[in-house]
């Protein structure tokens, strides 16, 4: 998908709000609908016709976990957006969705313009708070959290993984989407995740800045052998996983 190509083409605003000083703005072409919030990089782009289906790379990595992890699955996703992660695992009847998001213009969004279903818990609560406080336990933890356009400091402190590592059972995976500044704040987090979690894979993109990292506290397959389980998936449409899957460096 050109990103670029896709904002020159010809658009209508659907739906616009100024939120502490930040503008949101639900953009929509015929093909497609997203969001930009805080600056004018597309968020949570959505196919009209197949809303379900993934079309961002970095959203397909988010769900890499189907690949290895086997159901039942509590499923934690901090960072609602426009429920992509949602609309895409509701068809799956093994996992359990909780999301967590601290802006409710953001949810009312979701559920008005992005086809959030309704089978998904949902609470309006800081992520910090919300992994503070929950009694809860899940084996599957996304993050997806963004600033604007910037990755919120605690990602990339122990404080965070600390009280991650709290809410996950033994065998659990944590996939981040993150923007590091700098190599030195990347390496903060990763020091900060291998306390709690040592194993770790990473996931760069050709098109954008974006990084995924995912941990976890017991060995993560090899990329050929994801490879070799993506030919035999069929519950969601990866199509563009396999290119993802051959980016993934296995650092710890």
């Amino acid at each position: 998908m050109d990103l670029d190509k896709l904002r020159n083409e010809k658009h209508c605003i659907i739906a616009h709000k100024i939120i502490e000083g930040k503008s949101l703005t639900i953009k929509e072409t015929a093909q497609y609908r997203w969001f930009e919030y805080g600056g004018n990089s597309i968020q949570s782009l959505m196919s009209l016709s197949k809303p379900e289906q993934l079309i961002s790379p970095i959203y397909q990595s988010l769900l890499l976990f189907l690949l290895w992890v086997k159901g039942p699955i509590n499923l934690l996703n901090l960072g609602l957006g426009g429920a992509s992660i949602e609309r895409a695992l509701s068809g799956l009847p093994e996992i359990k969705l909780t999301a967590v998001e601290s802006s409710p213009y953001i949810i009312e969004m979701a559920k008005r313009h992005f086809h959030l279903s309704e089978n998904v818990e949902l609470y309006c609560q800081n992520a910090e708070q919300y992994i503070r406080d929950t009694k809860s336990k899940y084996n599957i933890v996304l993050c997806d959290l963004f600033i604007a356009e910037k990755s919120p400091e605690f990602l990339f402190s122990h404080n965070f993984y600390f009280d991650i590592a709290k809410i996950v059972n033994k065998k659990a995976v944590i996939i981040l989407n993150i923007q590091a500044d700098n190599e030195q704040q990347l390496m903060h987090a990763l020091l900060a995740i291998k306390e709690q979690f040592p194993h770790i894979a990473l996931i760069e993109f050709d098109d954008f800045v974006n990084i995924v990292l995912i941990c976890s506290s017991y060995k993560i397959p090899e990329p050929n052998v994801l490879q070799n389980r993506l030919k035999c998936y069929r519950d969601i449409n990866f199509n563009c996983l396999n290119d993802v899957i051959k980016k993934m460096r296995i650092i710890a």
